[in-house]
Formats: C-alpha cells, structure tokens, sequence
C-alpha cells in the first residue's frame, strides 16, 4: 500500500480555498491525482466537531472506484463504491489525523474533493461578522449558502479539469493518427522508389550470355 502525504503528493495537483471568518476555517481541497491499481492513502488533520465530505470520481469517463476513511484510533468506515462518483459524509468525532484511502482496478486520473469545517464556530465568527456590521437577519441561511458556493466553487473547478482533460486527449488521439499517417505515407513513398529503380535497373539490365560477336 503507497502512502501519500498531502504536503508532498506525487503527480497531484491541489487547489485549496479556505474561509476568512475564523480561526479555524472552512477549508475545501481539490485534488488531482494519477492512481494507479493499489490503494492509495492520504492523510487530513482534523478536530472533534468537524463535518467532513469527501467526493471522489475518475476525471474522465466511468471506472469502478472506491473510497473508505479511517479514524486516529483504527475505526474504519465501509467502503463507499461506484462507477462515477462517489461521496461520503461524516461528523468527526475523535482529534487526530484521519486516513483517507482510496482505491481503483487500473490505472487511473481521478478527483478528490475534501471540505471539513465546525459548524459551531463557523456560525459563531459569522454571528460576531454580522454583529460587528450591523447584519443580523438569517445567520443560519447565510451559512448555508456559503458552504454550498464553496462546494459550487469545487465542482466547478473539478469540471474544468474534466473538460481540459478531453481536451488533452483528443489532441493526442489525433495526434496519433497524424504520426501513422506520416509513417505510412514515408514507407509508401520509399517502396515506390525501391520498385521504380528495380524496374528501371530491369528494362536497362543487359544479360551477357544473350550477346553476339
């Protein structure tokens, strides 16, 4: 089993938005990542009290995968599965560094959405927020709405990397058949001019035996 720091991911790509409103922020990770068929582990530090989501899919087209998050002292969770996309959520209930383990048949480039906040001191710094300027309507709902454009935000940017890696993949399929096709059209071309001189050395070629003196 290959273990992986998230401070020092191999052939990974991180994008990390964090919440201004307190001293322990919303934080939300959008991690890419080359799998290959064994698992794969990573691990986040979080604190009691925290909400936790993790969503995890292939970047491109469909392939099982599946994904299981371990706490500090062993407690495993059940493997959550699937063909596409694959989501989990869990209120943390021990301090420590929680292991995020993740799994696929073959080889793979997938995604990997981690969002942990405190629900508590989130509403609690946006309260003192909205006090300070004179802002006290519907605290609950202001909340809400700025986790789900966080979350927005990521799966925006998830489909961005989708998108750009089809991209990238058409550009090398086509990329593919232009180097046949110049192969081909070089080999064609030298066994034309082989046959061309092998003809031309047959109707010039005089044979020896046939001459008379």
């Amino acid at each position: 089993m290959r273990m992986i720091f998230l401070v020092l991911i191999f052939h990974s790509y991180i994008f990390t938005k964090q919440s201004l409103l307190n001293d322990r922020p919303y934080v939300s990770r959008l991690l890419t990542m080359e799998l290959d068929s064994r698992m794969t582990c990573l691990y986040e530090t979080l604190e009691k009290g925290m909400i936790l989501i993790l969503d995890y899919s292939p970047m491109l087209g469909t392939n099982p995968i599946a994904l299981r998050l371990t706490s500090p002292s062993g407690q495993f969770s059940d493997w959550a599965e699937g063909d596409d996309d694959v989501y989990m959520n869990h209120n943390v209930s021990e301090n420590g560094d929680y292991e995020i383990c993740l799994t696929t048949r073959r080889p793979l480039k997938v995604v990997l959405s981690i969002h942990f906040y405190e629900p508590d001191a989130m509403k609690k710094s946006m309260d003192n927020y909205f006090k300070a300027n004179q802002i006290e309507d519907h605290l609950e709902t202001a909340a809400d709405t700025i986790v789900e454009r966080v979350q927005s935000i990521s799966r925006s940017i998830r489909t961005y990397n989708k998108a750009s890696v089809r991209d990238e993949a058409m550009q090398l399929s086509n990329s593919y058949y232009i180097k046949t096709y110049v192969l081909i059209f070089c080999f064609t071309n030298i066994l034309v001019a082989v046959t061309q001189v092998a003809i031309i050395h047959r109707m010039f070629y005089v044979d020896p035996k046939r001459l008379r003196v």
